[in-house]
């Protein structure tokens, strides 16, 4: 599995995007479709139309909520692989798994700016790995651009998967993204 890039989400992601679109969008078509077909039906009582419809925008329903799904499921498993791919190999032994927890605990304490980029700083200089990236995440997390900065000067090799993940949590996140799903997923217009 290649190491994802700024440069690669920029090109896969918004391509992903687009083609749950297009298929929420051949749902509706479909729907359409169907729904004109029934409601031309001259040997079909008005009843068993209403029957028909029901049944039609049940469906529809269903196939827009299983593309939502799948889109969901896409983007949590790209923002997942990246996060990844950021961390970076992590031992797995306990005294490891301890020195994360307590490091995370200790940067979830940090208040300010400042404060942050003192214990970053700090956590480099004596080359304490899993603080640095707790810092570094928080720094992330927090919209301190100058820490999260100085975190990736530190550590060069993760500047590529930090743009990535940035990149989709800026397009898979927000008012346009919300607004968007919500109109390519709403229950098709008659």
């Amino acid at each position: 599995m290649s190491k994802s890039t700024a440069a690669s989400v920029e090109k896969s992601l918004p391509s992903a995007l687009n083609s749950y679109k297009d298929s929420a969008a051949a749902v509706k078509e479909a729907h359409r479709n169907a729904r004109q077909a029934i409601l031309d039906d001259p040997m079909t009582s008005d009843l068993a139309k209403k029957e028909h419809l029901e049944a039609l925008d049940t469906s529809t329903r269903s196939k827009l909520d299983g593309i939502k799904a799948d889109q969901e499921s896409y983007v949590k498993n790209l923002r997942d692989k990246v996060e990844r791919e950021l961390r970076g190999s992590q031992p797995s032994d306990a005294n490891s798994v301890l020195l994360r927890r307590d490091a995370a605990d200790r940067a979830r304490k940090i208040t300010d700016k400042q404060e942050a980029l003192e214990v970053l700083n700090d956590a480099i200089a004596n080359g304490d790995d899993s603080l640095a990236h707790a810092v570094g995440n928080r720094a992330r997390n927090s919209v301190w651009l100058d820490v999260a900065e100085v975190y990736q000067a530190a550590h060069p090799d993760t500047a590529d998967s930090a743009a990535a993940l940035a990149y989709v949590e800026g397009v898979t996140s927000g008012p346009a993204f919300n607004i968007s799903n919500q109109m390519t997923y709403a229950a098709p217009n008659v």
